[in-house]
């Protein structure tokens, strides 16, 4: 019993209609959406941290404006020339309503650092370390920039320290009055 050709040729298009299909049709389809469902998958992610990264960006920002503010404020703080002897004035009372003595309080050369100049102060006081560190609280009220470079506190004895403070006093570089 010989199986027709008729046969045979049915069977092998009934074979190879649908392997062809598959790989003509239904493989580069399903590589495709596998590729999509990857990138899909893949942007999702993303998107789960754009919410943290608007949150960081928003703190950023009032980070930003508070720090635009203290430049402004800190601006405002810079006279247009030393004014030194006001604030050697100003420094020397405080120290004496503290019950501090006022040992020395000398400048030295001004020098200019970009767009400021400075003017080093060496402050020397005797007393009790509270009245000394409410001298330096004293200082950063006042309504002036400078920058405090040393502090150095040395006790004398159980109740007297010594205290030596060098202030740069920060003003423009306009015309010293």
């Amino acid at each position: 019993m010989s199986v027709p050709t008729r046969y045979i040729s049915i069977v092998v298009l009934l074979v190879i209609v649908p392997v062809s299909a598959w790989a003509i049709a239904y493989r580069p389809m399903n590589n495709a959406v596998h590729s999509a469902a990857g990138e899909i998958r893949q942007r999702t992610s993303k998107l789960a941290n754009y919410d943290e990264i608007n949150k960081q960006y928003r703190e950023m920002k009032k980070i930003s404006a508070t720090l635009q503010k203290a430049n402004e404020e800190s601006v405002e703080r810079i006279p247009l020339s030393h004014n030194a002897d006001q604030w050697l004035e100003s420094a020397s009372d405080a120290a004496f309503s503290l019950g501090l003595i006022v040992n020395s309080m000398t400048t030295s050369g001004e020098r200019i650092e970009g767009d400021y100049t400075l003017l080093p102060v060496d402050f020397n006081v005797t007393g009790g370390f509270p009245s000394v560190y409410k001298l330096v609280q004293h200082l950063e009220q006042m309504r002036r920039l400078f920058r405090i470079d040393t502090l150095t506190v040395h006790r004398v004895n159980d109740e007297k320290v010594e205290a030596r403070l060098v202030v740069h006093l920060v003003f423009g570089t306009g015309d010293i009055k």
